[in-house]
């Protein structure tokens, strides 16, 4: 794994929020997070457009340096000029991998288990724009995670590391799965679920690149 600085994500959920671009403005003053994940890809494309162009604004405003991430969406990515991308690990492999990621919204990909149909893919095809993305995957297991970086991902993000109201019916996976994943992989690993301000320490003796935290940013 990479060393280097321990970063801090904020994973938005507008359900979450009473004002959403309020609490986007709160948490890129606040200047703890060094990247904003926004993770609202149920929304349709244009929708979600709208909502990363916004999310740009306030984040240029409050001047904090805060990089956007974007989920899924790869053609907005390009328009917006959005150069980092976050996605499942199933939309991951089943676009071949990084090699073709770029080429299509992979939300629009429809699936047969864990398997695209490939014929079903589309999207805006763009890539010259698309190109130098670097994306994040998220995995579930230290199988997932060796895919994931076989298949070029830049950095993986693993999960759910404790209890957390997200996976409610789900046990966390605990510290010991963090630093298997940590120890087996020599791209970033990134750690999620149930992550707060009081539990980082151990995240990071796990030897995680960095944490990504929902709620733990608008407590």
């Amino acid at each position: 794994m990479e060393s280097g600085k321990f970063e801090l994500v904020w994973v938005t959920n507008r359900r979450l929020s009473e004002d959403f671009f309020a609490d986007v403005r709160r948490v890129a003053q606040g200047g703890r997070a060094d990247k904003i994940l926004l993770r609202e890809s149920d929304l349709p494309g244009d929708e979600y457009e709208i909502l990363a162009r916004k999310t740009l604004e306030i984040i240029a405003e409050c001047d904090s340096g805060a990089q956007l991430v974007l989920h899924t969406y790869a053609s907005v990515a390009s328009k917006l000029g959005v150069h980092e991308l976050h996605l499942p690990f199933a939309k991951f492999r089943a676009s071949g991998g990084k090699r073709t990621v770029n080429l299509a919204d992979l939300n629009l990909a429809k699936f047969n288990g864990n398997c695209a149909v490939k014929d079903e893919i589309s999207g805006v095809y763009a890539p010259n724009l698309t190109q130098n993305l670097k994306i994040g995957v998220s995995v579930h297991s230290l199988e997932q995670a060796l895919a994931a970086q076989d298949f070029g991902a830049d950095y993986i993000v693993a999960g759910h590391i404790f209890d957390t109201p997200s996976h409610a019916l789900e046990q966390g996976r605990g510290l010991k799965f963090l630093r298997e994943i940590c120890k087996n992989l020599s791209i970033k690993t990134y750690a999620i679920g149930g992550i707060n301000f009081e539990n980082l320490g151990e995240v990071k003796d796990a030897g995680a690149a960095g944490a990504y935290m929902m709620r733990g940013f608008l407590g």
